[in-house]
């Protein structure tokens, strides 16, 4: 029987956590962290850095077995764009479960310029596509946890279904996917990949849960016991998301930036929450050779509510922040219903680990404590990338690193963490990587 997960996109935000989640609850498991640190760079390229200072993959590994005492987390440096590369992962370790978060994740990031949203589509639907593929030919029993977006709906006026919604037109009933619509080259590239893992299920029988999850905040969960194990925290206008942005506005600028009207709504849920979905759905997966789709969140807010609640946390630190209502850089509704289907997850026994005062409470600690990291790169937390000012080739403010747009390398990429000289006095290290080598021919 298979004993392996594999986690495309292990280094990143989410990735991380869970791969220390599973390999903590799963020391029998081998967990398979497979990525190209391609967010590092990518971050750097719009001049800015995780404000949480965060190791480099060898150190991470040699701190999570110090805190655990287990050795069963590998990582392997592939580009999963890289076809051969990501049938030959496939190939050694053929496993029972596969988490897909190896994606270009920012919507401000592929509205920079047409060089971008083209990276953006051409590396989601690459690297999708190449998992899929690889995984119906050597792990056809296994379950696909592809991570999608709740932004992939769009803002469609009625109450979004989880799954297939019932429409009848001109007297006959239908059940079909309920209408996407993106509003970013970003979702529309997570749109592309949850036609193709339908279109994959229907063609090769794959087994799989299409995640549409809201939007994620906080630093920590369990098992980040120490700043060896941080994960990634983004405080910029392209890479943040909103209440982490809105903590970091609180302490860098004093006001909180309200887009629009700040009557947008979303759906949020924890970090802490959205790894302990994550585990419940690779815990319980469909019937063999089944599509479902889940949509994971926990609470619906609009801006100017969750501004409201920051600010009231804020004052506990001393912290009395203003709001400025700032122009919206996005193409959106301003005013919106918005309500959503959630039952998979509640039928599988999900509840929230802990409310949204409590994590922010812990975000305003991460930021109050790293706030001299933000540095010159304050005014990037105001909005730098306008939906509408996208249409040129090259923006010269934020330029795609060259290396970016072909497969990248270890050589193209950096080992080290964010902040340089902190691993200073360790570089003796081993890193454990193993970079993966094409099949032969």
């Amino acid at each position: 029987m298979p004993d392996s997960i594999i986690i495309f996109g292990a280094d990143g935000y989410i990735g991380w956590p869970l791969a220390v989640h599973l390999g903590s609850k799963h020391p029998e498991k081998k967990i398979v962290l497979v990525d190209n640190l391609a967010t590092r760079k990518l971050v750097k390229s719009v001049h800015t850095r995780s404000l949480v200072p965060i190791k480099s993959m060898p150190h991470r590994i040699a701190a999570y077995e110090r805190a655990t005492g287990h050795h069963n987390l590998e990582f392997v440096f592939a580009d999963a764009r890289d076809s051969e590369l990501v049938e030959t992962v496939f190939r050694k370790h053929r496993p029972e479960s596969v988490v897909h978060l190896a994606q270009q994740r920012s919507a401000p990031f592929s509205m920079i310029d047409q060089e971008h949203a083209m990276y953006s589509e051409l590396n989601n639907v690459a690297t999708n596509m190449n998992i899929v593929y690889s995984m119906a030919r050597n792990a056809p029993d296994a379950h696909l946890l592809k991570m999608g977006s709740m932004g992939e709906y769009g803002q469609p006026g009625i109450e979004i279904a989880e799954g297939e919604l019932e429409i009848e037109h001109k007297g006959r009933k239908a059940r079909v996917m309920f209408p996407l619509g993106a509003g970013s080259y970003y979702h529309l590239s997570k749109i592309f990949d949850t036609f193709n893992v339908k279109l994959a299920n229907k063609l090769f029988d794959i087994t799989a849960t299409d995640i549409m999850q809201g939007v994620v905040y906080g630093t920590r969960t369990d098992e980040l016991v120490d700043d060896e194990l941080a994960t990634r925290f983004d405080f910029d206008s392209i890479w943040g998301t909103l209440i982490n942005k809105y903590a970091i506005q609180a302490v860098a600028l004093n006001k909180l930036l309200i887009y629009g009207k700040g009557k947008q709504k979303r759906g949020f849920l924890s970090l802490y929450d959205s790894i302990n979905c994550l585990t419940l759905l690779l815990e319980n997966p469909p019937k063999n050779g089944d599509y479902r789709i889940v949509n994971q969140l926990d609470e619906i807010y609009d801006t100017l509510e969750l501004a409201e609640k920051v600010q009231a946390v804020g004052k506990e630190y001393g912290i009395d922040a203003g709001l400025e209502y700032v122009p919206n850089p996005r193409v959106e509704k301003e005013e919106h219903y918005y309500e959503v289907e959630t039952k998979i997850l509640p039928s599988l026994g999900f509840k929230r680990r802990k409310n949204l005062d409590v994590v922010l409470h812990e975000i305003f600690e991460a930021v109050l404590a790293n706030k001299n990291r933000i540095g010159d790169a304050k005014e990037l937390i105001y909005p730098t990338v306008q939906w509408k000012s996208g249409k040129v080739n090259r923006a010269p403010l934020f330029k795609l690193p060259k290396e970016m747009l072909s497969i990248v390398t270890p050589a193209d990429m950096d080992y080290e963490t964010d902040s340089g000289s902190e691993e200073s006095g360790v570089s003796h290290v081993q890193e454990p990587f193993e970079a993966v080598k094409r099949p032969s021919k």
